[in-house]
């Protein structure tokens, strides 16, 4: 395997709800999930039946051929969000890809792309040319596409009309956990809206229930054209979708594509994720929940912390210092998390976790900063 992730020395072999086991029997409370994809937690009872009965069917048949599930999914996905389409896909950077080609597809006479500071939407090269962190660019930048990165607060003075298309995340996720301010998500919007530009909106890690809502766009006052899902659509198997509004058009002829997308087997386990978040009710756990930890999170008073930050089960804590010791260390008390840029702590709690999983969290949390001011 490529060294280019590192490694956390850790072996993972079993799991359920909010919990995963290693190697050496030891169990972890895991706030990391698979960098977020395992939102429903691990072993779901209702998405392991769904997995044993769609394996038993064809597990792809290609885009161009029907397929039960796939349409079952499109519908159900059709009731959330009525009057759009969808191009199925594989991850989180193909439907930005895909988002990135229809917008440009559909505003052919427009050339300006705009993205946000500190964004992350993936690293195939459309995508790493909306993503902003330079570390990531540097052996790339001579054939990456043109995008401007603009501070938030700039973005709706820098829509014109030669945009053809402005990319957002609700919720900075790998940026450093930054939700947007409503008053400015409307601001954008209204001038997308004037100057004709296509807004998308990349709910790869904020959307799907995450952060209290289905999508958590119009939260942070923002009206998208067109939307990018990925993470935990089918429940960490692989899948992201590419939703816009149907009367925009769609690809030219030929102009995209994807061997796996929609295959029958993602699409029957996203069908049941769907269903299954909205009969447990997952979203409004995720809002009374994530506003739970974020109170206790404050309530630590540690001279480390500089901001809590977050939006439902996507949190952050702002240390000043640097992120990965403490991330390390909380590995070895049994609480996986993740870093968000330099100096930022992320915590991606599945809908599975109980209360007291977050008790335990900010307890081991403040343990851990305790020692260091020592």
């Amino acid at each position: 395997m490529s060294g280019i992730y590192g490694s956390r020395g850790l072996t993972v072999v079993s799991g359920s709800g909010a919990a995963v086991r290693d190697d050496k029997g030891r169990e972890y409370l895991d706030f990391y999930c698979g960098s977020g994809a395992a939102l429903f937690g691990h072993c779901h009872p209702v998405l392991v039946e769904a997995l044993r009965k769609a394996a038993d069917s064809p597990w792809t048949v290609g885009p161009g051929m029907g397929s039960p599930a796939r349409d079952a999914f499109r519908h159900r996905i059709s009731e959330e969000l009525p009057g759009h389409a969808v191009f199925f896909c594989n991850s989180g950077t193909e439907s930005v890809e895909a988002a990135l080609k229809l917008a440009l597809s559909l505003r052919p006479d427009r050339k300006k792309v705009l993205a946000l500071r500190r964004a992350f939407h993936g690293r195939t090269l459309g995508a790493l040319s909306l993503t902003f962190n330079p570390q990531y660019r540097k052996d790339w930048a001579r054939i990456l596409a043109p995008v401007t990165h603009v501070k938030p607060e700039e973005l709706p003075a820098a829509v014109d009309g030669e945009t053809a298309a402005v990319f957002v995340e609700p919720v900075q996720g790998e940026g450093g956990v930054y939700p947007l301010a409503p008053e400015l998500g409307t601001r954008i919007t209204e001038a997308c809206r004037e100057a004709g530009a296509l807004l998308v909106c990349d709910e790869i890690q904020s959307g799907w229930g995450r952060c209290g809502s289905f999508t958590a766009s119009p939260g942070a006052g923002l009206h998208p054209d067109i939307l990018c899902f990925a993470k935990g659509v089918a429940g960490g198997l692989p899948a992201g979708l590419t939703l816009w509004k149907r009367e925009l058009g769609d690809f030219p002829p030929s102009g995209h594509g994807s061997t796996y997308g929609g295959g029958p087997l993602a699409a029957a386990l996203a069908d049941a994720s769907l269903k299954l978040l909205k009969d447990e009710k997952y979203p409004a756990k995720a809002e009374a929940l994530g506003g739970y930890f974020r109170k206790l999170l404050s309530a630590i008073g540690s001279p480390l912390i500089a901001e809590v930050r977050g939006r439902g089960l996507l949190n952050g804590v702002e240390l000043r210092g640097k992120a990965v010791p403490v991330v390390k260390r909380l590995q070895e008390k049994g609480l996986l998390a993740l870093p968000a840029g330099p100096s930022v702590v992320r915590f991606l709690a599945p809908f599975t976790a109980e209360k007291e999983d977050f008790d335990r969290a900010a307890a081991l949390f403040a343990e851990t900063l305790e020692e260091d001011a020592v």
